[in-house]
């Protein structure tokens, strides 16, 4: 997974890095929150925010980039173990958290459950024999895949599959096409001037 992590603790920033690289994810890292705006606009899988940084805060963080993307995976560190912390971290939108001290190990479990969950659910698919995805058509339908039975809106998709650069309706529904003609099974549903989801037929 492509990972960003925020922690002002150099030493603790080097030392989840260095695991997190050994399980062979890509970790960008900041120590500062201002730094961590900047990069919001690039695509990461998943995003570890200490809450206690300088300038912004991971809380202030988490909610404007949940804001932006309501798909963000967000795992939360924090030194404090006061249940406001942790219920605000949650209502806006993290899925995790770890409070200090906490061992390497535990972090590692938590990260590679999220990848392992996200490799079951591209594995699923049924790929036909010799045919292999693209990183744009494997992008869309992990997309699709993190927001079933919800409409994932053309915004959704220029900001996550495309990252913002010249997404076309006509690219889109090539992709579709090319995407379509590989799988076994149409999973994907076309809702005209919306977007697109993965079928109902295969939730059930």
């Amino acid at each position: 997974m492509n990972i960003l992590l925020l922690e002002d603790d150099v030493a603790l920033n080097r030392a989840i890095k260095k695991v997190l690289e050994l399980n062979n994810h890509i970790v960008s890292t900041f120590f500062d929150g201002n730094d961590v705006l900047e990069a919001f606009d690039k695509n990461f899988d998943l995003y570890i925010f200490d809450i206690n940084v300088p300038n912004i805060n991971g809380l202030e963080l988490l909610s404007l980039l949940y804001n932006k993307n309501k798909n963000s995976k967000i795992i939360m560190i924090t030194s404090n173990a006061d249940s406001y912390s942790l219920e605000k971290a949650y209502e806006l939108g993290c899925i995790d958290y770890l409070t200090k001290p906490f061992h390497l190990a535990e972090l590692k479990i938590k990260v590679e459950k999220l990848d392992i969950l996200k490799k079951d659910l591209l594995s699923s698919l049924k790929i036909k024999e010799n045919q292999s995805l693209s990183k744009k058509e494997k992008q869309f339908i992990s997309l699709l895949l993190d927001n079933k039975r919800k409409i994932v809106s053309y915004e959704m998709i220029d900001e996550n599959v495309y990252e913002g650069k010249n997404m076309s309706m006509d690219g889109l529904r090539s992709l579709v096409r090319r995407l379509r003609a590989k799988l076994h099974e149409d999973i994907i549903e076309n809702i005209p001037e919306e977007g697109y989801k993965i079928s109902d037929k295969t939730l059930l």
